[in-house]
C-alpha cells in the first residue's frame, strides 16, 4: 500500500496522505444539536492520521 501515504490533491486541498475518517454519527449532541466540549477533544486525537470529516447533526429537531 505506498499509495496511502502519498499526498493527494482533492480539488484546491493537497492532504499529505490518502487516510481519511468517514463521517459517523455518534448522537453525542445535546437537545439543542450542540456537540460537548469533547468532541473537538475526540477529533484532536486523531487529527494527525489524515482528513477527517466530522460526524453529522440533525438539521431540526423534527430530524432526530
Amino acid at each position: 500500500m505506498p499509495m496511502l501515504f502519498e499526498p493527494i490533491r482533492i480539488g484546491k486541498i493537497v492532504l499529505d496522505n490518502r487516510i481519511i475518517m468517514a463521517p459517523m454519527t455518534r448522537r453525542r449532541a445535546d437537545d439543542a444539536g450542540v456537540q460537548p466540549v469533547f468532541a473537538a477533544g475526540y477529533y484532536r486525537q486523531r487529527a494527525s492520521a489524515g482528513l477527517i470529516i466530522t460526524e453529522a447533526t440533525n438539521v431540526s429537531p423534527m430530524a432526530k
